[in-house]
């Protein structure tokens, strides 16, 4: 077989640092963006969200956000089919219907040709909610007598089937 000098390949960037080209323009804020590219007729959306942990909607008031210049379409549950999401477990409304079970979920959108009046109409939105008793401790939730969040649970599609009712199952 002999001697034979096998000749390592020589690679230009491999094992070397390699200069930020775009380090400049985003610390100088001149770096552009997907949302810095609007095209036109871009529809702007903005969410109102709960700011309770657990409440109930007595009113939801959109008509004036509903009459605010620029505003396409207010919308809330009323307005929208009651389908549950989820990826797994469907138990998530679209938009809080009677109740919000969480700080930060959904309760209307409001869709506007510019970002500014949509945000300033989602402020127009007159909610009167009752707040509820929150739980936040896991154990505390699954005891005789805690506010229930999903009170037709057995319903949702995706439950797992375990045999037994839920609150017996955790329960030790």
């Amino acid at each position: 077989m002999g001697n034979m000098e096998v000749k390592q390949p020589s690679y230009s960037s491999i094992g070397k640092s390699a200069p930020r080209i775009e380090g400049a323009k985003k610390v100088s804020g001149a770096a552009l963006y997907t949302a810095d590219h609007l095209l036109p007729g871009t529809v702007w959306g903005k969410v109102l969200r709960s700011p309770y942990a657990h409440a109930r909607i007595k009113r939801l008031d959109t008509e004036r956000a509903k009459a605010h210049p620029g505003v396409l379409a207010v919308l809330t549950a009323a307005d929208i089919p009651a389908v549950l999401t989820g990826r797994r477990l469907r138990d998530m409304p679209m938009l809080a219907r009677e109740r919000a079970r969480f700080i930060g979920e959904k309760i209307a959108v409001v869709a506007a040709a510019d970002r500014n009046v949509a945000e300033e109409a989602g402020q127009l939105i007159d909610v009167d909610y009752e707040e509820l008793t929150p739980v936040f401790d896991p154990l505390a939730a699954i005891t005789e007598g805690a506010p229930e969040l999903h009170e037709r649970l057995a319903e949702y599609q995706g439950l797992p089937q375990i045999g037994k009712p839920l609150k017996k199952y955790l329960l030790p």
